[in-house]
């Protein structure tokens, strides 16, 4: 794999400690270029940028990341020289990662400037919580669609924790928020549906997550839509998957929430398996419920 890497500056202090922001991209070099515009411009001093092109056929990707990068030895950069998928991309840019706290990025996203430093002051004065992040805001181009309801994952028990995120989460914002780098899994991002969530749920496992509602995180929507069907063909479910598409994503997420050491460790085999069970109804029923307001809405 091809890269360029330039130093970073302001290395780690006790008052700032750094932060490796993970950017991986694919084909969208004006998203690319505002992304890259509001990450240099943060109040947070001490942060590394690490870009990984997934083999883009756009040839202005690399004009974009060449160009910042040369303005800015903050930022780290790599291009892939085939395809690793989505998922793959993500792991890549944080296996180059050694900051204490980490983030990932969206290459057509953006944040307030004080996005990362109001996220690292909170976890540094508060050592239980594992994430935080900002408030999610959705937009498609220019115009504003909606604000997503953040929630709080604070509860002292950590199968409480976990049972409360998978009840409340939906559009999943806060997985851009900051997070303690040695508490994920080495490829913490699973190659399967549902990934992110399994990710979020093992963080609320081996901590408290919280978010700030003073700063924000500006996401697209368009680019972002998954629907049944383009899931059904990325993970190339067979007929029956197919069929019974909820049932069989939620069972997908609960047997995959255990498997990660650090959280594996955390509970006995009758543990995992009950959690894992539970939390299997609890999805369906998740689901069952949505599925009935989708349609009384219609």
């Amino acid at each position: 794999m091809n890269g360029v890497t330039g130093e970073v500056v302001n290395q780690a202090s006790s008052d700032f400690p750094l932060v490796s922001v993970g950017l991986p991209t694919y084909n969208r070099p004006e998203g690319l270029r505002k992304c890259l515009e509001y990450l240099i411009a943060q109040t947070y001093p001490n942060f590394e940028v690490i870009i990984s092109d997934n083999c883009s056929s756009d040839p202005s990707v690399q004009d974009i990341i060449v160009q910042f990068a040369a303005n800015d030895k903050r930022i780290k950069h790599f291009r892939q020289t085939e395809n690793i998928g989505l998922e793959g991309n993500f792991n890549y840019v944080f296996s180059q990662s050694a900051a204490p706290y980490f983030m990932w990025m969206s290459d057509d996203d953006y944040f307030d400037k004080d996005y990362i430093e109001k996220c690292v002051k909170f976890l540094e004065a508060n050592p239980g919580y594992i994430l935080c992040s900002g408030v999610a805001k959705y937009y498609s181009g220019d115009k504003f669609l909606f604000e997503e309801n953040m929630f709080k994952v604070d509860e002292e028990s950590s199968r409480k924790r976990v049972f409360k995120y998978f009840s409340k989460v939906g559009k999943n914002g806060n997985f851009y928020g900051v997070f303690k780098r040695s508490l994920a899994d080495r490829e913490p991002i699973g190659k399967y549906i549902g990934c992110d969530w399994v990710f979020m749920g093992r963080l609320a496992i081996m901590g408290k997550l919280s978010f700030i509602n003073s700063t924000y995180y500006y996401r697209s929507a368009d680019g972002h839509s998954t629907t049944r069907r383009s899931m059904i063909r990325k993970f190339k479910f067979n007929w029956l998957q197919a069929f019974f598409f909820e049932t069989y994503s939620a069972f997908i997420i609960s047997k995959n929430i255990f498997k990660c050491p650090s959280v594996h460790k955390q509970f006995n085999w009758l543990n995992r398996k009950f959690i894992s069970a539970r939390l299997f109804f609890k999805l369906n029923w998740k689901y069952f419920k949505y599925a009935v307001l989708r349609r009384i809405k219609k």
